[in-house]
């Protein structure tokens, strides 16, 4: 009798499984662009960020996650499992006239992995990840919708990039009104209202917000009256409406009734843009109407310092998590592996270099990096290698340079603002992270930036059009200049970059040679 029972349950639980398949859960993966650890009211900044500090309240706070220092490095780490310098995305991939390169085809990415186990896949917003050849757009890797833009800014009302419009739907040119944070919410509502019944969903939002060129509605600016300086109002305006959309999205997944079977992360891409390199703001001028904020972490965007890696984060499945927060640490690489275990689905272990943090999380326990590398050679060459309680910064410029290496070692825990180095006092604790570092394979598939080259060609947010749009494709690769006019480029920007000490040189100069004149005359 007893066999009889045991044989007839193990047949329901086989049948089952046939019948009443495990539902896996939808995925919503949110993006902001350049929001600083101190952007969000949560971080006690003046920008009120009521939706993100709700969100936070309602799952789990992401303590310490940790993306690259710039935007197409973290996505190349997302889309792959693997860290910058393994995928060879070190930093922003301009538009594809002067940096015809793209995420390499040779790696699966994470819409695949999804759209194999079943899922309906969708990207709205940034790629950023390469449109040189049509290959490499999004809607030939594993996304089966795609809307918003494929370079690294757009103008906020035009849509457009260094004179072209940059906005698609299913990588057609798509010519829209609107202000891009409201379009790309909206769009992102309407993949979850119209989501396949029989399939799950995978729904990567990417912001542009707040990413520069800075812009808002000016009936959103004047809400911020009582901020003193213009362009914080602005930076203000544009933070509270990426906070109002993002609260949108994620309310529309508890109005469809999906919370209970549906997993959501959301993190900045890097740190924000304040510290910024004066041969930098020369080459691109927009990033010095940024005001973003990194809360009194040391650093900003580009930078391997807390500031420009440590972001703004949290994640939300109803019924999992609820006004908690994690202090494990979580880099970008980790993101794949972390949600394909969270969905139960199979993947080859080996290939990421990331880590599932899938159980730490559920269990609330803490596992310590091993040897985990942050990277991005922009004007500067910056990494951070983290193990146990330890992280060991590096940085050489400018990139490319045979400059001399600098190096510094933190005991992160006990000092996150980043104020003592401690590489004397840990002799071989930092000798063997320099040797860790030391042995990594360093691919960089961009080259270094040609500060001369991206003055004349890079990207800059124009919002007039003077071109088509980019994906009609008829544009031509732009040759550098020659070593004699890239030279006397470089001498130029330099001199706009130092501005202030050239003006006092002058001064001086005119004076000296004043007192000189006046000397002679008198002898």
């Amino acid at each position: 009798m007893v066999k009889n029972l045991r044989f007839t349950l193990l047949c329901f639980l086989l049948f089952s499984n046939f019948i009443f398949p495990f539902e896996k859960p939808n995925v919503v993966i949110i993006v902001s662009d350049d929001l600083g650890w101190g952007d969000v009211s949560y971080h006690e900044s003046i920008i009120p960020t009521p939706n993100i500090d709700r969100f936070v309240n309602e799952g789990l706070e992401l303590n310490r996650f940790y993306s690259n220092p710039i935007c197409s490095p973290t996505r190349a780490s997302l889309m792959t499992g693997l860290e910058a310098y393994t995928v060879g995305i070190l930093r922003p991939i301009s538009n594809p006239s002067t940096n015809p390169t793209g995420l390499p085809l040779e790696y699966k990415i994470l819409p695949e992995y999804f759209k194999e186990a079943g899922y309906q896949t969708a990207l709205v917003g940034k790629w950023h990840l390469g449109m040189n050849s049509k290959e490499y757009l999004p809607g030939q890797r594993g996304f089966d919708t795609t809307y918003g833009f494929m370079n690294g800014g757009i103008d906020y009302f035009n849509h457009t990039m260094s004179g072209r419009l940059d906005w698609h739907k299913n990588g057609v040119p798509l010519r829209e009104e609107g202000y891009s944070t409201d379009l790309i919410a909206n769009e992102a509502i309407k993949v979850i209202q119209n989501k396949q019944n029989n399939k799950p969903l995978l729904l990567y939002v990417a912001f542009n917000a707040p990413h520069t060129p800075i812009q808002a509605p000016y009936k959103n600016i004047e809400k911020f009256g009582y901020i003193d300086d213009p362009k914080e109002r602005i930076y203000a305006a544009n933070i509270s409406i990426l906070d109002k959309q993002i609260g949108r999205i994620i309310d529309s997944i508890k109005d469809e009734k999906l919370s209970s079977n549906t997993l959501i992360l959301f993190f900045s891409d890097n740190g924000p843009v304040f510290d910024i390199d004066p041969i930098g703001a020369v080459v691109v001028p927009e990033l010095l109407n940024a005001k973003g904020s990194s809360g009194g972490l040391k650093g900003s965007k580009g930078s391997a310092y807390e500031g420009g890696i440590r972001v703004p984060a949290f994640m939300m499945w109803e019924g999992k998590f609820k006004n908690e927060s994690s202090n494990q640490f979580f880099f970008i690489q980790d993101v794949l592996p972390t949600l394909l275990s969270a969905a139960e689905i199979d993947y080859e272990n080996s290939f990421f270099e990331g880590t599932s943090r899938w159980d730490s999380l559920l269990k609330r326990t803490v596992d310590k990096p091993q040897n985990s590398v942050l990277a991005a050679s922009v004007a500067f060459e910056e990494i951070a290698l983290f193990n146990n309680d330890w992280k060991l910064y590096f940085k050489k410029g400018p990139a490319g340079s045979n400059s001399v290496n600098y190096y510094e070692l933190f005991n992160i825990i006990e000092d996150p603002l980043e104020e003592y180095d401690l590489s004397k006092d840990y002799p071989d604790i930092f000798n063997l992270m320099k040797e860790t570092l030391n042995k990594i394979p360093k691919r960089n598939l961009q080259g270094y930036p040609d500060a001369s080259y991206l003055y004349l060609h890079g990207d800059r947010m124009l919002s007039e059009e003077s071109g088509t749009p980019w994906l009609n494709y008829d544009f031509e690769l732009v040759e550098k200049p020659s070593p004699i006019i890239g030279t006397l480029i470089f001498v130029w920007i330099l001199l706009l970059a130092n501005k202030t000490y050239v003006i006092l040189f002058i001064l001086l100069a005119i004076l000296l040679i004043y007192s000189i004149k006046k000397k002679i005359k008198r002898g």
